[in-house]
């Protein structure tokens, strides 16, 4: 998507991420637990557009998981990475140009 946007891959510099429950998705598993199906979308701020997304059900996969998956198809030197607060408990990923969280 972002070739097809002149100058798009210059100008990103910080990517948004946030996950979303789908409305009507929730169900009480036996346990009395609740299942649902939620999504992450990573966002480019910049040009107004959501560039991948991931959807999934909590019961076999969590918004960290599909977010780490989603961020390591993109090409991301330099870029930062703007999520909620579920995302700083750790590194989403480990390296030398890795840093961990920061907090605002």
């Amino acid at each position: 998507m972002i070739s097809q946007i002149p100058g798009g891959a210059e100008i990103i510099d910080k990517l948004v991420c946030d996950g979303k429950t789908l409305r009507g998705s929730s169900i009480e598993t036996e346990d009395g637990n609740h299942r649902f199906v939620a999504q992450v979308t990573v966002y480019a701020r910049a040009l107004g557009v959501a560039l991948a997304q991931k959807t999934y059900d909590t019961h076999e996969s969590s918004e960290r998981a599909a977010l780490k998956e989603l961020l390591s198809i993109l090409k991301l030197d330099g870029v930062l990475i703007q999520a909620d607060a579920l995302h700083t408990t750790q590194p989403i990923f480990s390296g030398a140009l890795s840093r961990g969280p920061t907090y605002s």
